[in-house]
């Protein structure tokens, strides 16, 4: 499955940036991780084989459940919402942070990556 063209200009960010022992997914993923609990992520990036952060698309609050599934396995989620243009990124135990056009997204746990979030959500020319 292709990814839609927002997560496509994420991945081959990310990917620019990214170094070892960082690595981005080439692809979605779907998840089980138990026979109650499953999560789906559009990219991971992982450190060898434990998640560094995954990304799914969606916004807050309406994907809060998938997050909390998510944080059971990683710190840190990022939700990307191409109706609002905007990227939520949801830390455990910290309250989310909503990162808009003119801003730019940055993590503790990707140290140098900076992913401007008009870049995301360009028009194509």
């Amino acid at each position: 499955m292709a990814d839609s063209p927002v997560i496509a200009r994420l991945r081959a960010r990310l990917a620019m940036q990214i170094q070892a022992p960082l690595a981005v997914s080439a692809g979605p993923q779907q998840h089980v991780f138990d026979e109650e609990s499953a999560a789906y992520a559009e990219i991971e990036v992982r450190r060898d084989d434990d998640f560094a952060i995954v990304i799914v698309i969606g916004g807050l609050p309406s994907e809060q459940f998938v997050v909390e599934v998510w944080h059971r396995h990683v710190r840190e989620v990022w939700l990307v919402d191409p109706s609002d243009e905007a990227v939520y990124v949801a830390r455990a135990d910290e309250l989310p942070r909503r990162f808009d056009r003119g801003q730019t997204v940055r993590s503790p746990e990707l140290p140098g990556v900076a992913i401007a979030v008009d870049a995301l959500f360009a028009l194509a020319s």
